[in-house]
């Protein structure tokens, strides 16, 4: 039944349930790590579609018993009524079950790509540069099910409306949230270690030319150290003698005499 019913909504909204491609500039030889929401993120949402299934069930049945009270041929009210609710219920299930197949996490070397959302699909892409703080939440129905959030907050600007939804990113319904929340840090621990770009690309070629560097100035210090003694006293200056002409060297002045 619900293969039927995805098989039905996927055209009508015109989405795919396919694997996202990786954020542009992604090089195929980098870490390309894909996560996925757990199942007990899936009972948590249906428990909740649970709820409201049976709180719409009470209210048709008890508008139900109020119309066919009133008048007996109010009951024909009910038929639609009872349809509209099943309908309702169906098209809810599905699209909780559609949520959660199509939640997407790829984390690569220098960014997030978070893609979710059945009626409108949201893709975020998020890069490490802009990272400021990795953490974890767990709420209380969360803790119940074994799944938890990691939310990873960046820095910019805008307005105080669009803060929160702009400049955080939240992986959702996580079963190992802290083994993703390390992945995350040492890739921003290696981004701002390096600056910009990747450590490999940036950090290799100067650590040799420093190495260079350093070696040279060892070498030209040793040649210094042969060509002056380093207890070598000055030569003796020549004395020197003052007339009432000025200051001229001694022999100089014994000559002029």
């Amino acid at each position: 039944m619900y293969d039927w019913l995805k098989g039905l909504i996927l055209p009508w909204l015109r989405i795919h349930d396919s694997e996202p491609h990786p954020p542009s500039g992604h090089d195929p030889h980098e870490m390309l790590r894909i996560e996925r929401a757990d199942a007990g993120f899936l009972r948590l949402r249906l428990l909740g579609w649970r709820l409201y299934a049976i709180a719409w069930g009470l209210g048709v049945c008890l508008a139900s018993v109020l119309l066919v009270a009133a008048d007996w041929r109010l009951l024909l009210l009910v038929i639609p009524l009872v349809a509209i609710a099943v309908a309702k219920a169906a098209t809810l299930y599905v699209t909780i079950r559609l949520d959660y197949e199509m939640r997407w996490y790829v984390i690569t070397d220098r960014s997030l790509l978070i893609r979710e959302g059945v009626w409108t699909v949201q893709e975020i892409t998020l890069t490490f540069a802009n990272a400021q703080n990795v953490r974890v939440t767990q709420g209380p129905l969360e803790r119940w099910f074994g799944i938890s959030t990691v939310e990873v907050e960046t820095a910019g600007g805008g307005s105080a409306e669009t803060a929160d939804a702009g400049h955080r990113a939240r992986l959702r319904g996580l079963k190992h949230p802290h083994e993703v929340r390390g992945v995350i840090l040492e890739l921003l621990r290696r981004q701002r270690t390096a600056g910009l770009g990747d450590p490999d690309d940036v950090a290799s070629p100067i650590i040799p030319l420093l190495h260079d560097v350093w070696a040279e100035a060892k070498a030209l210090r040793g040649v210094l150290a042969r060509r002056i003694p380093p207890h070598t006293s000055p030569p003796a200056s020549t004395p020197w003698t003052s007339d009432a002409r000025g200051t001229s060297p001694g022999p100089a002045a014994d000559r002029g005499e």
